[in-house]
């Protein structure tokens, strides 16, 4: 009997950085199911997955709509029967100093990082503790941690996103699912050239660098790790 795949739900799998995860795990085996909002970016994801198209599986949702997730889950399970890792990459970054927030630039930002996140949690976390197993990573940010001046609301929301998963992370504790955050500093994707043209890539994060610290926080060695906030920052 064939071994069964793994199946990865992947948020933001459209965006630079996801679009990378996503063709690094389905080259490795695993089966993916992508939720988007753009379905432009969707066919260039899938133009770019060559041989492995077939293993992505995808739907157009509103992961900032609490439906959206329960929708995408029940979907996954459907279309493949079972669910094993979550990766909630859904994200986005927007500069600013207090003064100049607004509170459509914190709304926004809520709803780029936090609410997708948080509502992807609450969908699949008792799918998986039904089943005993599953591997949870979220996308906090080295900015989080520790906060410049000049993103205060990016950094406030995505504190947020390493608190929810430390206390999920604590939810989990002895049943076999476990909850893991990253924390990148500046990865090296065309947008951030583009944004940072007198900067230097070389010390940025590499977006396969990323996939592959993912890769690991899915593997069965990686089992013992849970409610870890992990910062990956290169020459940062």
């Amino acid at each position: 009997m064939a071994e069964k795949r793994p199946v990865a739900l992947v948020t933001g799998g459209t965006g630079q950085v996801g679009s990378v995860v996503v063709r690094w795990f389905a080259e490795r085996g695993v089966q993916l199911f992508v939720p988007y909002r753009s379905s432009e970016r969707w066919q260039h994801l899938r133009a770019t997955l060559g041989a492995h198209v077939d293993s992505v599986d995808g739907l157009a949702v509103d992961l900032a709509d609490p439906a959206g997730s329960e929708e995408t889950v029940r979907a996954a399970l459907e279309r493949y029967g079972h669910l094993d890792w979550v990766l909630c990459l859904a994200g986005g970054f927007h500069a600013g100093r207090i003064a100049e927030t607004t509170p459509q630039l914190w709304q926004e930002l809520l709803a780029l990082n936090l609410w997708p996140t948080a509502n992807m949690l609450r969908a699949t976390v008792p799918r998986l503790l039904a089943q005993g197993a599953g591997r949870i990573v979220t996308v906090g940010a080295r900015a989080a941690l520790d906060p410049g001046a000049g993103a205060v609301a990016y950094a406030a929301v995505k504190h947020a996103v390493i608190t929810l998963t430390l206390a999920v992370a604590r939810e989990l504790r002895g049943t076999g699912v476990t909850a893991n955050c990253i924390a990148p500093a500046t990865i090296d994707t065309p947008a951030n050239r583009a944004a940072m043209p007198q900067a230097d890539p070389s010390k940025w994060v590499g977006p396969e660098q990323v996939a592959a610290l993912l890769w690991y926080l899915c593997s069965p060695e990686a089992a013992a790790l849970n409610g870890a906030v992990i910062p990956i920052v290169g020459g940062q």
